[in-house]
């Protein structure tokens, strides 16, 4: 290229390292990272791209890496040198060309290879060609002539290639986002063979790439296995199993040593998570090494292994030396003998012995071959095999503290309560169970459902509350993916898919549904919610769980719900003829046998086209648990954006609060004016009796008194008659003249004075008991008035 200025990289503790530049726009600065790597072939110089656009080109030579920033060649794909033409650079772009520039002129003359439809995401070489793959084409050009030697007839009509690549022995593999592998021999372009890893029991396959010497292929897929293929035959020569702490291999890359003939033992795996590990395939274990390394985006090795350069996460560009990354193979032999020396050993490191043990007895090629013979799991074990296939991770650290902060929280759950259980043991796991998943994920406590859910699967995990959690959570995770997009509102996207898929299976089923009112939300969505075990005898619902959990597909259960449709269309269509008595069918236990309803739904999985296949909109990974750390919240993202903002997550716990102190002061003011009212209907009760009181002691307090009266009046009237007949006797003494009776009769006229004073003693007395009387009663009507008046 022609004169640029040259500049050193800085010298960091693993190597050199190179910033990108920030580009400085008229508002802010704008971030530039870098994104391809390419060595030549004698490893005496490299270049890079940016997200800008800009080549840098990096000379090795002296003792500190220096570069040159030349100018803007757009947006690359893909850079690499040509090996034929030792001065030449291939440069895949955006624009859907392949630019070659050479290095020692200027920037701006350069040629064009103009063939692709797409940009163009891979480049490899074989001799004098040059292969590059889009995600639909697949093309070879000659690099003497710069012209295209052949375009391939690849399968990209119905399914996108993933990745295509020469090896150094001329095989031609394409890789197809199905898993599917299409291969030539660059001799016979006219025959090719079809491989589907599926019969190497692998899936999505992430990476492959071939040994120097081509004789071997190694394939990385998301289920941390390594699989080699000899490239005679395309067998499997070697099956490799990865540690758990792999989370899905995305990116291989070989990294030759000068003794290895070409075999390339060592293999650098870039994960998902963007962490870097070396994996030694003759050992068939992890190599530590001396310098650790950030999270990584993409690594490339020079051809002979000195260098290793990778792009960091953060967009850095790094430069190290393979020997200061690896041990020396003394050390590794000493490691080696000290491993391989008999050591005793603990309890702890017993126990993880027999972990080992027990994982590698229950391989699921193992338990597919038991599920297959005897239709399901033994009973005893089958706790153990569940958590084996998950790889439930026992994370006792992050479960009690779900469980502590669970303790905690002085609320009780509405869901709860329209899930009454006569077992206490039982009723407490399931409380402590969803009080703990609540904490890992806030939001479900809106989720009604969440108990029907949960408590089948606790049964079976009863005895180890801890593994039951973390079966319940891989559940949720795994196999009720998108169940929350429409929060509050039923899956109406997974519901869709159901729809969908028994249109495709049975499209007159479905016009039964519609004509009697019957939405996905009656006949499936009860069926999902409960995870089937309504519908079906607890035994044939275990065994419909171990075969989905042993599939490891997520979609396998939305089928086998449409298929219990499927199994029970004779008795929809004939029996059941009212809306109400179909919506009781999908809530009650069926007799549908489970051997019969996986039958149909695994024939509706191979049956049923892509384009409507939940595996089209499903996550096919599982998602394994950490083994250390807090249980990561994944759930949170499916909840509809307004709910998971982290304002509404951070809320969430004070609204639940404030919601138990609103109602628990609507409870006190209920209480309040319940105690007002019966004071109240109290007080106006005692004021009724007092007045009917009152009034009956008027009532009788008038009659006494007008029995006094009229007893008085009577008194009056007697003495008036007896006062007047005293007169009337005197009188007529009067007109009697007067006789000597002392002297007629003495006796007599002494007894007649006698009898007359004895009249009128009576007559004195009997007045003044009767005032005395009516004196009497005057007194106890005040005293009662009174009493009556005090009440």
């Amino acid at each position: 290229m022609y004169r640029k200025k040259w500049h050193n990289f800085r010298k960091v503790d693993q190597g050199f390292e190179l910033e990108p530049e920030v580009i400085q726009k008229a508002q802010c600065a704008s971030r530039v990272n870098f994104t391809h790597v390419a060595f030549n072939w004698n490893e005496e110089h490299f270049v890079a791209t940016d997200t800008a656009g800009y080549l840098y080109y990096v000379h090795l030579l002296d003792s500190f890496p220096s570069y040159q920033k030349l100018e803007n060649i757009g947006r690359a794909t893909f850079v690499a040198f040509n090996p034929i033409n030792k001065s030449e650079i291939l440069v895949g772009l955006t624009t859907n060309d392949i630019k070659i520039l050479k290095v020692n002129v200027n920037i701006s003359q350069f040629c064009l290879l103009i063939a692709h439809k797409l940009p163009p995401i891979h480049v490899s070489f074989y001799k004098k060609y040059c292969l590059t793959c889009s995600c639909k084409e697949v093309i070879i050009w000659c690099l003497h002539s710069y012209s295209k030697a052949q375009q391939l007839r690849v399968l990209a009509k119905n399914v996108l290639v993933k990745k295509a690549s020469f090896s150094n022995l001329g095989h031609i593999v394409v890789l197809y986002y199905n898993d599917n592998f299409q291969i030539w021999n660059f001799n016979q372009l006219e025959n090719d063979i079809k491989i589907d890893t599926k019969m190497f029991g692998i899936r999505n396959i992430r990476d492959f790439v071939f040994t120097q010497n081509g004789r071997a292929m190694i394939i990385a897929s998301s289920q941390n296995k390594l699989i080699i293929l000899n490239t005679c035959n395309w067998n499997v020569m070697k099956n490799f199993n990865l540690p758990e702490n792999f989370i899905g291999v995305k990116h291989l890359s070989f990294i030759p040593s000068p003794l290895d003939g070409g075999s390339n033992n060592i293999v650098a795996c870039v994960t998902s998570s963007s962490t870097l590990h070396f994996y030694d395939l003759n050992q068939s274990c992890l190599i530590d090494t001396l310098q650790p390394v950030e999270p990584i985006k993409k690594i490339v090795v020079s051809p002979t292994g000195r260098y290793i350069a990778y792009i960091e996460k953060r967009g850095h560009l790094k430069l190290m030396f393979s020997e200061k990354i690896f041990p020396q193979k003394c050390d590794t032999v000493e490691k080696l003998k000290e491993l391989c020396r008999p050591v005793a050993h603990g309890i702890p490191e017993h126990l993880q012995y027999v972990k080992q043990g027990i994982k590698q007895e229950l391989r699921l090629e193992r338990l597919m071959l038991i599920l297959k013979e005897f239709g399901e799991y033994p009973e005893k074990y089958r706790p153990l095999i569940w958590s084996t296939i998950l790889k439930l991770p026992a994370n006792k650290g992050a479960y009690n503290a779900l469980a502590n902060e669970a303790a905690n929280a002085n609320y009780t759950l509405d869901i709860l309560k329209n899930y009454p259980l006569a077992s206490r043991s039982k009723r407490i796991l399931l409380k402590t169970t969803v009080h703990c998943l609540i904490q890992w994920c806030p939001l479900l406590v809106q989720c009604s459902f969440l108990p029907n859910l949960v408590f089948p699967f606790l049964v079976i995990f009863q005895k180890d509350p801890l593994f039951g959690f973390e079966l319940i959570l891989s559940i949720l995770l795994n196999y009720c993916q998108k169940w929350f997009e429409y929060h509050p509102l039923p899956p109406l996207n997974v519901l869709g898919i159901i729809e969908n898929i028994l249109l495709q299976a049975d499209p007159t089923l479905l016009n039964v549904f519609c004509e009697r009112g019957i939405t996905s939300s009656e006949y499936a969505w009860p069926l999902l919610q409960t995870a089937m075990s309504e519908v079906m005898s607890g035994p044939e619902w275990l065994i419909l769980w171990d075969h989905l959990i042993s599939f490891k597909k997520p979609s396998l259960l939305l089928m086998s719900v449409v298929a219990y449709s499927i199994c029970s269309r004779e008795i929809i269509i004939s029996s059941l003829n009212t809306q109400e008595n179909i919506k009781k069918y999908f809530t009650k236990q069926g007799h549908i046998q489970a051997q019969e309803l996986l039958k149909v739904a695994q024939q509706l999985d191979n049956n049923i086209p892509l384009r409507i296949h939940p595996n089209h909109y499903l996550r096919k990974e599982i998602i394994i648990l950490p083994s250390k750390g807090p249980y990561t919240p994944y759930l949170l993202h499916d909840f509809p954006k307004f709910l998971t903002d982290e304002i509404s997550v951070f809320e969430l716990q004070n609204l639940k609060e404030k919601e138990r102190i609103m109602r628990e002061n609507n409870r006190k003011a209920k209480e309040h004016a319940e105690i007002n009212r019966l004071k109240h209907e109290a007080k106006s009760f005692m004021d009724q009796i007092h007045q009917i009181r009152l009034n009956e002691a008027q009532r009788c307090f008038k009659e006494q008194l007008f029995d006094v009266n009229w007893k008085l009046k009577a008194t009056e009237q007697q003495s008036e008659s007896q006062r007047s007949r005293r007169e009337r006797v005197s009188n007529e003494f009067h007109d009697v003249p007067n006789l000597d009776l002392y002297i007629t009769s003495d006796e007599g006229i002494v007894d007649s004075r006698n009898n007359k004073t004895t009249h009128y003693e009576q007559l004195q007395r009997d007045v003044n008991k009767l005032e005395y009387e009516v004196q009497s009663l005057l007194t106890s009507l005040r005293s009662e008035k009174s009493k009556v008046v005090t009440t």
